[in-house]
């Protein structure tokens, strides 16, 4: 996908008055979701950010001229920890541990998508992952965004791959390793 300059991605400190623009941009991409009308409504009280979600996640906005086109929140305050099976050639099983990062939502508004703004949000999150020293990002993917991670180079989590996090047995759960 080509990107079409000039979008901007920014990090900026948030407040309450950036609320209404970020939720927007949200509505609109859950608009666009290929799914019920039941399931949009009921998706987009829990995904949408209040004041309180202002001190938990870190938020970086793609903008074209003034517009909000995408957004992506992540959570790296709170590292999370993974234990995964590895498999060797002579059938031996060792555990690695991941500590990676949340990425809470990753939003493109419907009139923007198929443009490669979901992609520069990701890049960026991905970059800075790794000033942090994070070998991991961590999403729980909707159905029907599984092939864009995957594109992006997130593998599925398997049974056991996650500790401690609920629920565990979420259907779509992908880790992108930053340490390769």
């Amino acid at each position: 996908m080509i990107i079409q300059p000039p979008f901007r991605v920014i990090q900026r400190p948030l407040s309450h008055r950036d609320l209404p623009e970020i939720n927007r941009v949200i509505q609109a991409s859950i608009e666009s979701w290929p799914t019920t009308a039941r399931l949009k409504r009921l998706s987009m009280s829990p995904l949408r950010y209040r004041d309180a979600d202002l001190q938990d996640f870190e938020f970086v906005l793609c903008y074209k001229a003034h517009a909000c086109l995408g957004i992506a929140a992540w959570q790296p305050d709170v590292p999370l920890v993974f234990q995964r099976s590895e498999s060797f050639a002579k059938g031996e099983q060792s555990q690695k541990v991941v500590n990676a990062v949340l990425l809470h939502g990753l939003f493109v508004s419907a009139e923007a998508q198929g443009r490669g703004i979901g992609g520069l949000l990701l890049d960026e999150l991905t970059r800075q992952a790794r000033e942090r020293r994070f070998a991991g990002i961590f999403a729980k993917a909707e159905r029907f965004s599984i092939s864009f991670f995957e594109q992006k180079g997130f593998h599925p989590l398997r049974d056991g791959d996650q500790v401690g996090l609920q629920p565990a047995n979420y259907p779509h759960r992908y880790l992108m390793d930053l340490s390769v």
